[in-house]
Order: C-alpha cells, then sequence, then structure tokens
C-alpha cells in the first residue's frame, strides 16, 4: 500500500485541508478522492512525492476528472 495525500489550498469554497490514506495505485486513490474533490482543486501525491492537480468538472452522470 501507498500513502497518498489530497492537499487543498484555502479558496473560495473552503479552507485548507489535508487528507492522509492508503490505497494500492493511483486509480484507487482517485476513486478515494472522488468524494472530497467535487469544485475543489488539490494536490495529490504518493509518499510524499507530488503526482498531479486534480480536481472534478461537470455535475451528475458527466462528472469528469481534470488532471494537470
Amino acid at each position: 500500500m501507498t500513502t497518498f495525500t489530497l492537499r487543498y489550498d484555502e479558496d473560495g469554497l473552503g479552507l485548507e485541508k489535508r487528507i492522509e490514506f492508503d490505497a494500492g495505485n493511483p486509480a484507487q486513490a482517485l476513486l478515494i478522492a472522488q468524494g472530497e474533490a467535487a469544485g475543489r482543486w488539490a494536490e495529490l501525491s504518493a509518499n510524499g512525492k507530488p503526482i498531479c492537480r486534480l480536481g472534478r468538472a461537470g455535475a451528475g452522470a458527466g462528472d469528469y476528472w481534470v488532471i494537470a
């Protein structure tokens, strides 16, 4: 298992926030992040190494990830 971290900066939608969790791979980490990233951008890292910045766009069935 790998320790992943989602880090949110303070923005107009919420306060600074950091969430750590274990997952087997980045795909599983995105499934976990799905419940957290609505409308906000976050940095996803694995064992302290940045992987990407991500956010969710769209709504309902048209919901999709934006990865930078």
